[in-house]
């Protein structure tokens, strides 16, 4: 693998660093969990827009991103500051809902889309409490500052036409990547700067149930992406003339060499092996060491990179997050595919992800509606679901009938009353047949 032999001695660096990052994808050294007590973690991207303006917020200005983010340290203490590049990104530390303590941090992804990521928790109600409490510290600071700056959860920016009106963050791994990435998708551009997420995370209890976590995912992968799509408009097109599941089409649309379907995720012996293995051929584009320093890599693989020196833990942890298949191993799952949405939605989705993934009789029953799943199966009902909706049929069943299997499994697999009321929010809607976009596209005025 890599573009030469390696000596020994290279060889036997990479092995050291491909045993270590195999350890890293199986989750070893996690905290055992007590009993059921398994951990969700929400990451939710959403755009700033000025309603005076009608444009996004630019990072860098009098009255910018860099004021606001400068502002929100009164919130933490000066060591959860996320200096980077000599810049202010963010931040990283906790809140306090209810008297317990959940993780945050607050990001920037590259066109300044706004990022808080709450969890690990095993409870949907903590992580919507620390999302909200994240969204009354943001509301205050505009209030200070004077503003009505609207933090806009869609899928895609709706009133850029050309991307490349966005400008990047001050950010050397942006650079680098947006380099790279325009040359090797026609819209890796409106992925980095106008598009917006919702992943959810989820921890696995051995490597075999990481592997039934994992596949499952990605068969659910495309059917996320459908039932949670939220772009009203991209590119300049009318509501109307907006094609279904924009960002599964931008993201198809990137870098088939780190996006997608991990090859080999239905065979027999996929595991953390496995996908290390697929990691170690892709040219990581960027290489950023413990001292926050971030060079190009230019052709080097990741197993170049690995043959050169020892990594450490969180070097390697760089390495992993170079890739962006559907669903992504990094000692957890991390489902990639839905759109931003509201608070309560993205709390409800992550209410069904648990629903279904974390109770045993429901995660059996929802993987046997999958069994015998292939690749291909799953690029089959993405091109399906984008073509025809809810009429589509994916996986042998009719869109509808599996909606409603599913939810009835994610209903029965959720035993708290809070968290299936917190699920109620997405699934009424589903049951309907509308998807997060039905709701905006009416009353979405800036």
């Amino acid at each position: 693998m890599g573009h030469h032999a390696y000596t020994l001695q290279e060889q036997q660096r990479l092995d050291r660093n491909r045993e270590a990052m195999i350890s890293l994808v199986r989750g070893d050294g996690r905290p055992q969990r007590l009993g059921n007590e398994r951990t969700l973690g929400i990451e939710l991207e959403r755009l700033i827009l000025d309603p005076v303006s009608g444009q996004r917020v630019p990072f860098e200005g009098p009255l910018s991103i860099s004021t606001l983010l400068a502002r929100w340290e009164r919130f933490f203490a000066p060591e959860c500051a996320l200096i980077i590049d000599n810049t202010l990104f963010g931040y990283e530390g906790i809140v306090t809902v209810e008297n317990k303590e959940v993780g945050i941090s607050i990001t920037l992804e590259p066109g300044a889309q706004l990022e808080v990521a709450v969890g690990p928790s095993n409870s949907v109600s903590d992580l919507l409490g620390a999302i909200l409490a994240f969204d009354e510290q943001y509301a205050q600071l505009c209030q200070d500052l004077g503003v009505e700056w609207q933090l806009v959860a869609l899928g895609t920016d709706p009133f850029t036409i050309d991307p490349r009106e966005v400008a990047l963050i001050p950010k050397e791994r942006y650079r680098l990547m947006d380099k790279t990435l325009s040359h090797t998708g026609r819209y890796a551009r409106d992925m980095m700067r106008c598009s917006a997420s919702t992943q959810i995370s989820l921890d696995c209890s051995d490597e075999q149930n990481m592997v039934a976590e994992y596949r499952l995912a990605v068969a659910l992968g495309p059917l996320l992406a459908f039932l949670c799509d939220n772009v009203i408009s991209w590119r300049g097109l009318s509501v109307g003339d907006t094609p279904r599941m924009v960002r599964a089409r931008i993201w198809d649309h990137m870098d088939p060499a780190r996006c997608g379907i991990v090859p080999g995720t239905f065979d027999e012996g996929f595991g953390a092996e496995a996908y290390v293995q697929w990691l170690m051929g892709v040219c990581p584009i960027l290489f950023t060491d413990d001292s926050g320093l971030t060079i190009p890599t230019c052709s080097a693989t990741e197993a170049d990179i690995m043959a050169m020196r020892e990594l450490s833990q969180g070097e390697l942890f760089h390495l992993l997050s170079m890739v962006f298949p559907t669903v992504r191993l990094k000692g957890f799952l991390e489902i990639r595919t839905p759109d931003s949405m509201p608070p309560q939605l993205a709390a409800a989705l992550a209410a069904f992800i648990k629903g279904i993934f974390y109770n045993d009789n429901a995660f059996a029953k929802a993987s046997e509606l999958f069994r015998d799943v292939t690749a291909k199966n799953v690029m089959d009902a993405q091109t399906e679901l984008e073509e025809h909706g809810w009429d589509a049929k994916l996986y042998g069943l009719p869109c509808t009938t599996l909606v409603m299997r599913l939810v009835q499994l994610a209903e029965n697999g959720l035993q708290d009353q809070e968290e299936r009321n917190i699920f109620h929010a997405i699934s009424s809607l589903w049951l309907s047949h509308m998807v997060p976009k039905d709701l905006y596209k009416e009353q979405f005025v800036i």
